[in-house]
């Protein structure tokens, strides 16, 4: 019998949307409404304009790390990792820590550079509107890490998450779903554990787990090279927005798509968890039976 999760997104929409709204409102809103409007509507100096809006974006990225790292680092071990110590952050922590420190790399390198190619700020612009193709390249990459070190079964010699030493690495979508559910969106240990427990009693779970990491693995390759060719072709007016903005409504895409693939793949789950109950009735068939 497989794990049932102790969680359902009906009653935790609010908690999730409040802490990600944090993290994705901004980006779209208020750094291309401060972008443009200080580009065309005064003539403040160009690097300053370039400074402003990820400063500003920069205050409500800090916010959203002071408020996950708050709850992790509390007291009661209620969001932290299965086990962990108490200054013991998830990897999904960790990897926004990562993001975060190579796309100021990239912002600070590019406007500390000046007008160097005295093209008014052209490659400047064009540079500041990659953090988000940037960032899916670097998801990319991590999820691509993931599926090859679990596809080779090698065991890590450390804590990793949940995870005890000597474990498998798992698909990054397992750590991505197990760290944002169980700390923004308030499901705590019992989630955890209920998480693990489901991947590793159910073979179909896993598989789903594998194949969504794959998918926006792919995903996440082809949008960051499309909206990397889209940044360096297209006139300079139009790249900012096409930049920051343009890959949230095909991402968007993808969570619908994913929302659809994993109710199919629970039916499933069910359907042979049912199966396997009703084949230890004497005299039970089934549907494999009848195709034999």
């Amino acid at each position: 019998m497989v794990a049932k999760l102790p969680y359902t997104l009906h009653s935790r929409y609010r908690s999730i949307a409040i802490a990600w709204t944090v993290i994705i409102i901004p980006p779209i809103f208020l750094n291309l409404g401060l972008f443009y409007g200080l580009w065309y509507g005064t003539h403040m100096d160009r690097i300053a304009v370039l400074t402003i809006p990820t400063a500003v974006l920069g205050i409500f990225t800090v916010i959203a790390i002071v408020e996950r790292v708050w709850k992790l680092i509390q007291p009661s071990p209620q969001f932290r990792p299965l086990h962990s110590p108490r200054y013991g952050l998830d990897i999904f922590q960790w990897g926004y820590f990562a993001a975060l420190l190579l796309i100021s790399a990239l912002i600070s390198s590019t406007l500390a550079r000046g007008d160097n190619d005295q093209d008014d700020h052209e490659l400047q612009t064009r540079l500041v509107s990659m953090p988000a193709p940037f960032l899916m390249f670097f998801l990319a990459t991590l999820t691509l890490l993931s599926l090859l070190l679990n596809a080779l079964a090698i065991k890590i010699p450390f804590r990793f998450g949940s995870l005890d030493a000597g474990n498998t690495i798992r698909p990054a979508i397992y750590y991505i779903v197990e760290d944002v559910v169980a700390v923004d969106g308030n499901g705590g240990l019992e989630y955890r554990e209920a998480w693990t427990a489901r991947y590793d009693g159910s073979p179909v779970f896993r598989r789903m787990i594998w194949t969504l990491s794959v998918a926006w693995m792919v995903a996440f390759y082809v949008l960051a090279g499309v909206f990397t060719t889209l940044v360096f072709v297209l006139p300079k007016a139009a790249v900012y927005a096409v930049g920051w903005a343009g890959p949230f409504p095909l991402a968007g895409m993808m969570a619908l798509w994913t929302i659809y693939y994993v109710k199919s793949m629970l039916r499933e789950e069910e359907m042979d968890e049912l199966e396997g109950r009703m084949e230890m009735v004497p005299g039970w068939v089934g549907m494999r039976g009848l195709l034999c």
